[in-house]
């Protein structure tokens, strides 16, 4: 009785699990960044949602804000957009290690930030995206800030 209990469990266990690998969505590209700026990218998307991450690989000191404002163009026409924070609450986390000591912040790993847009049409779509400080920290060192678009 107790090992059939336990293999239910673990039944239950892999199908959650593999229903919340699902839910995460297949990356259907990215736009890099090692600093502010702008970046394009062209990827065939899906109608239906897109999910927007960050791979981060970040180290500031003091009081900081950044964020992407992203933009999804169909046949010349902005179809979608979000403004994204990727230091902020990030539901879903992979590999992700975060520091705060004292004045001292670093961020590394790859998180669903909680913005998403959703497409009437799939097709190839252009994504642009801006990283910019909202406020510059006194000092950072930017490894890596990636948009990451999943399906």
């Amino acid at each position: 009785m107790v090992a059939s209990a336990t293999m239910q469990l673990r039944t239950l266990l892999v199908i959650a699990t593999l229903g919340w690998m699902a839910g995460c969505g297949k990356e259907a590209g990215r736009t890099p960044f090692t600093a502010e700026g702008e970046q394009t990218a062209t990827m065939e998307l899906k109608a239906g949602d897109v999910a927007l991450w960050t791979d981060i690989d970040l180290e500031w000191e003091g009081d900081a804000a950044l964020s992407y404002k992203v933009e999804l163009v169909q046949n010349g026409t902005t179809v979608a957009s979000a403004m994204c924070n990727p230091l902020g609450n990030l539901p879903v986390k992979s590999s992700w290690v975060s520091t705060d000591i004292g004045s001292k912040h670093s961020r590394r790993g790859n998180g669903k930030m909680q913005c998403d847009a959703k497409l009437a049409a799939g097709g190839p779509t252009t994504v642009k995206s801006t990283l910019a400080w909202g406020r510059k920290p006194a000092s950072a060192t930017m490894k890596k800030a990636d948009l990451v678009v999943k399906q």
